[in-house]
């Protein structure tokens, strides 16, 4: 029998996946890895899981899922380089970004693409470089019909979305660099990948930690197409239903959101946080103009998260260098003082791991 759970419990159940209680050292989110922005998100992710020192020293860094900067765990590169690997010429084609119509170009199909550009950066890459100098020696081995004019650095280069795709399966990873972000080759590349090692491994761990979800959510994480992620869903998920829709996730999990009860807690999530990568946009955020502040084009705000709801979005700017500045915008009209005092809390724990010594917060 289909069981049926509410959005809370949905919202409830996805704290307690992501660590948000902060009841472990490490938590288990890593398993989809955290997302980096230039604003270190990654590092802010990790401290609204955790209560001690932050460092990612120990973490890999590399352009993953959907070609965005990741850190995961040392040695799980080599692992999603195989996973990430698509599985069909049609889900190659979607990850690429290619028209539907496009079905080669330079005479290339788009799997014979992915591993053109792989193999390319893989003889390029041999040791640290920056990524305009791999950029421009892997254009110089791919197809004309590959590259493209750029007008902002006044050259002519491979196309932005395969560079970053093909870099995991030629095994390399980034870091930052004096003169900026540095790619460099694994200590152990391994072959790169023939066919996708275990594409059912995503599905899992996206619905483990952001499901109850449809094909077309994990679809939109992966950046391919809800058909393609048809031909791969596992046969072996739980069905339920979220206030009538219907959703899935593993078998092992369901107990586990059936007995969901309150959280309370307050965190300050910074934007591309795991939490926010749920798709299910209208559940996390069901007013249209709150999600449009929320996910922007360029520069989203963080999330006020509080008891499981997003609440509001903050940004925050250094004032001088003695002092953090998280101005916080509540979605609701009135902001409770116990609420000001645990959102206090937060920014000053986004202010330690900044380094910065004090922080004040502003309620907009």
């Amino acid at each position: 029998m289909t069981k049926n759970v509410s959005r809370d419990q949905v919202l409830w159940y996805r704290v307690r996946q992501h660590g948000l209680l902060r009841d472990s050292e490490e938590p288990a989110v890593l398993d989809i890895g955290l997302q980096d922005t230039q604003t270190g998100s990654a590092q802010l992710a990790l401290a609204a899981r955790t209560t001690g020192p932050v460092s990612l020293d120990s973490y890999e860094l590399g352009w993953t899922l959907r070609g965005a900067p990741h850190y995961h765990r040392p040695g799980e590169l080599r692992q999603l380089a195989g996973e990430l690997w698509p599985w069909s010429d049609t889900d190659a084609q979607s990850r690429l970004s290619w028209p539907k119509a496009r079905t080669v170009t330079g005479g290339l199909t788009a799997m014979e693409t992915y591993r053109l550009v792989a193999e390319s950066m893989r003889k390029v890459v041999t040791k640290p470089m920056t990524k305009g100098a791999a950029s421009t020696e892997v254009t110089k081995l791919v197809p004309a019909e590959q590259t493209r004019a750029c007008p902002g650095c006044k050259s002519t280069h491979v196309y932005e979305q395969p560079f970053r795709l093909g870099s995991l399966p030629a095994g390399i990873r980034l870091r930052a660099g004096e003169t900026g972000l540095l790619l460099e080759p694994l200590p152990k590349r391994g072959p790169i990948p023939t066919k996708s090692t275990n594409p059912h491994g995503l599905v899992d761990r996206y619905l483990r930690f952001l499901g109850p979800a449809t094909p077309a959510e994990v679809a939109k994480w992966l950046d391919t197409s809800t058909a393609n992620v048809r031909e791969i869903w596992p046969d072996d998920l739980a069905e339920v239903t979220v206030d009538g829709r219907r959703a899935w996730l593993p078998k092992g999990n369901v107990d586990e959101l059936l007995d969901c009860d309150r959280v309370e807690l307050v965190r300050l999530l910074p934007a591309m946080d795991p939490f926010l990568q749920a798709r299910d946009r209208d559940l996390l955020v069901p007013e249209k103009a709150e999600q449009k502040a929320l996910w922007t084009m360029l520069g989203n705000p963080g999330a006020l998260l509080v008891d499981g709801q997003i609440g509001g979005m903050w940004r925050s700017r250094l004032v001088g260098r003695k002092k953090l500045e998280v101005t916080v915008t509540s979605f609701d009209a009135d902001i409770d003082p116990a609420l000001r005092d645990d959102v206090q809390a937060e920014a000053e724990r986004i202010a330690e791991v900044r380094g910065v010594p004090a922080a004040v917060v502003r309620f907009a």
